[in-house]
């Protein structure tokens, strides 16, 4: 498999192990039958890197969770989608969305 095909399916790989805190690039590959550099390759063709994407949807899955319960805490949701450090959570969060966690679910901001 190369290309377009390999790359969804990594996606696909890396989705359903979110919740993993020790998901690495170096994993990610090897589990792909990739080497690690075939792997950052791939990803240069969407802009990004592997870490970098896996980041972006761990806050995504992070944002929804956070947007759906007022009942479960800011670090119980980061914990579960594989970011087990608060205060790193709670800065890449303020990165992307422009807020802090709390304050994102409070409002329902972007």
């Amino acid at each position: 498999m190369t290309g377009a095909p390999l790359l969804r399916g990594i996606h696909e790989f890396i989705d359903a192990r979110l919740s993993d805190p020790d998901l690495t690039p170096a994993g990610v590959a090897a589990a792909n039958h990739v080497s690690t550099r075939q792997l950052y390759r791939l990803f240069e063709t969407e802009g990004t890197t592997v870490a970098r994407w896996i980041r972006d949807r761990r806050l995504e899955r992070c944002r929804a969770d956070l947007l759906a319960s007022e009942r479960t805490g800011v670090s119980t949701v980061s914990a579960r989608w594989g970011m087990p450090d608060s205060s790193y959570f709670s800065r890449v969060f303020r990165q992307r969305y422009g807020c802090a966690p709390r304050d994102c679910r409070r409002t329902g901001s972007d």
